[in-house]
């Protein structure tokens, strides 16, 4: 632990395998915890967001291919929907299923049977699952007319706008990761006047830094399981504050033991 040159893969290592580690992060500089921090958010980007764009682009061949029978024929006009055909009319699968039904009592009908869906009915967009209820008026979109056919016109286009799209929640997912290493300083601050160990605030956030490397690896596996599971945020953050809380202890200790040592 008194080597200061350690690749990307052994501060992964240390991160993760012990609270002892993170004084070996005290003797890296804040440029390099910032640069691991873009290096771990990047390529939990692409383990999440690869998979994605595969999806969405099979999806959006799916659509050309077999629009007319994917699709009803609808039309949306100022904010209201109309479809033709029997309703209800399900689209999706059993994990998170879609459901259009313009019908007027679709509302309790439909979000009835489901623990976690999206209905869509003549006027709203309706998001629930197990802890809360999103409602999205189609109001929203006065003005706009859209048909089964005028959206088969966009299909070329959505593969272009899609990679722009990626790119931009990518980029707001990597400063998200920044934001919560400065939230997770905040609590190593109060951790760190608790326990009166006198770090410096940079010497917090590169702990910070370094303590998220466990929970967006659990958080990300999360993302893998087909079942919704509730208070992600609460999960990362727990591991996280576990971690600096680890580390911090762990410095006051050696602290201690110098004190007694020079006694």
């Amino acid at each position: 632990m008194n080597k200061t040159k350690t690749n990307f893969f052994a501060c992964v290592y240390y991160s993760i395998s012990g609270f002892d580690k993170y004084r070996l992060f005290l003797r890296h500089s804040v440029s390099r915890a910032v640069v691991y921090l873009l290096l771990v958010s990047m390529l939990i980007a692409l383990v999440v967001g690869i998979p994605a764009w595969i999806e969405y682009n099979d999806i959006v061949d799916e659509f050309s291919l077999n629009i007319d029978t994917i699709i009803p024929d609808f039309t949306l006009d100022n904010g209201k929907l109309e479809v033709k055909g029997e309703m209800p009319i399900i689209l999706g699968n059993d994990t998170y299923p879609v459901v259009i039904d313009t019908s007027l009592d679709a509302e309790n009908k439909i979000l009835n049977q489901y623990d976690i869906v999206m209905l869509i009915t003549s006027d709203r967009i309706i998001q629930k699952n197990y802890v809360d209820k999103a409602d999205t008026p189609l109001s929203m979109l006065q003005g706009l007319t859209l048909t089964r056919d005028s959206l088969a016109q966009t299909i070329p286009v959505m593969k272009p706008v899609g990679i722009f799209v990626f790119l931009i929640m990518g980029i707001f997912f990597i400063l998200g990761k920044f934001i919560s290493a400065l939230v997770i300083s905040l609590i190593g601050r109060a951790i760190n006047s608790a326990k009166r160990t006198n770090l410096s605030y940079q010497n917090i956030f590169k702990i910070s830094a370094y303590s998220m490397t466990l929970p967006l690896l659990v958080c990300t596996a999360l993302n893998f399981i087909p079942a919704y599971i509730p208070f992600v945020s609460v999960i990362f953050y727990a591991i996280a504050s576990v971690y600096v809380y680890g580390a911090i202890n762990n410095i006051r200790k050696e602290i201690d033991k110098m004190s007694q040592t020079s006694l």
